[in-house]
């Protein structure tokens, strides 16, 4: 593949406007173009037509999907390392947002597709990651569909220790709204506010500021969170 295959990116207006930093190719030798995206602007929106596959650098991705009403619900919250846009549909069924600033490296579809047919061990590292967005799909129906109002802000509590805890500190900062937060865990802003409010007030975690926890008690948050056994939640978020 030559460098002008590499340096072409889809006619995708959003994709566009990013900044294009560099191009380089990854481990597996599959070309890649490292973009930048600034707060609240959209790597793609629902309904786009996929154009390639974005793997998150730094920063952090909100993926939402619009319902018919005009309500959001926020799907997951993507961090370093994560894939985005992994489909076989026609179209997008979810928009990507960046909450921060947003470096991401883009693989153009046709790369993408061709380093699955050859490359053995990239292909098997996509399945893996796939069966973990699985994964997270079926805990996320669980949490919506089964799980009162402290069991899901606990729930989300401990996803947000599990993915963006400082080790040095132990603090979250924060990075969501208490909007986003709402719309990811099926809830309203005012109930959010006063499950975490409860949960600082019983001493099960430090909330000094709105947008800054850390967690006192992980095995009462975690039977907050309706989880039956702390090495059993371990073993699900890869504690």
């Amino acid at each position: 593949m030559n460098a002008q295959t590499i340096l072409r990116l889809p006619t995708d207006p959003h994709i566009s406007r990013a900044r294009t930093t560099h191009t380089h190719r990854d481990g597996h030798g599959v070309p890649r173009n490292r973009l930048r995206f600034a707060p609240h602007e959209h790597l793609f929106f629902q309904g786009d037509p996929p154009t390639g596959v974005f793997q998150v650098v730094s920063g952090t991705v909100i993926l939402y999907k619009l319902m018919a009403d005009g309500r959001r619900q926020i799907q997951d919250f993507s961090s370093v390392g994560d894939f985005l846009a992994l489909t076989f549909a026609d179209v997008h069924n979810f928009s990507a947002e960046a909450l921060t600033d947003v470096e991401v490296d883009f693989i153009v579809q046709a790369s993408f597709d061709r380093a699955l047919q050859e490359n053995a061990a990239f292909r098997q590292g996509i399945f893996t990651l796939m069966g973990d967005m699985l994964n997270a799909s079926r805990e996320q129906a669980l949490l919506l569909g089964r799980k009162c109002a402290m069991e899901r802000t606990a729930t989300f509590l401990l996803f947000l220790d599990s993915r963006f805890v400082d080790p040095v500190t132990g603090f979250v900062d924060i990075r969501m709204s208490r909007c986003d937060m709402a719309d990811y865990v099926g809830l309203t802003l005012e109930t959010v506010s006063r499950m975490m409010n409860q949960l600082k007030r019983q001493g099960i975690i430090e909330l000094p500021q709105s947008n800054r926890i850390r967690i006192s008690d992980r095995k009462r948050l975690i039977a907050a969170a309706g989880e039956p056994d702390e090495a059993e939640y371990a073993s699900v978020v890869g504690y």
